[in-house]
């Protein structure tokens, strides 16, 4: 079996499955419906109020992204420092510093995140 025939049979199978997923969620959601409204129930039951719109897990991605950029950054600019200074040779390229940076920002991003979000629900 070659590579591609493999992978394409992967992500064929998770798209495939997440399809059969949302359908039974969707097919069984519409049948406990129709059900209780056979049983006299309220059609208003199924209507939800209006939510207030929270961007939240937007600014969250936004600063998240970010922030994996500036990490992806800040891993080259270590292993440069790395390689100049004699530790790694010119030829020789380690991921470490990458994970460094990129988690390190990633943190720094989350708690960002966290008092960005706390200072925007204490405005409301």
């Amino acid at each position: 079996m070659s590579d591609g025939f493999a992978a394409f049979m992967f992500m064929a199978s998770i798209i495939i499955s997440l399809g059969g997923v949302i359908f039974f969620w969707l097919f069984t959601r519409h049948r406990e419906r129709t059900q209780l409204i056979e049983k006299g129930a309220d059609a208003s039951l199924f209507q939800s109020d209006p939510r207030k719109k929270s961007y939240f897990f937007v600014m969250l991605l936004g600063i998240l992204f970010i922030c994996l950029a500036l990490g992806i950054g800040l891993g080259f600019f270590i292993e440069d420092a790395l390689q100049s200074s004699g530790v790694l040779g010119r030829n020789h390229s380690s991921p470490g510093p990458y994970f460094f940076g990129i988690f390190l920002m990633l943190g720094v991003g989350f708690v960002a995140a966290f008092f960005v979000n706390r200072k925007y629900i204490n405005k409301e």
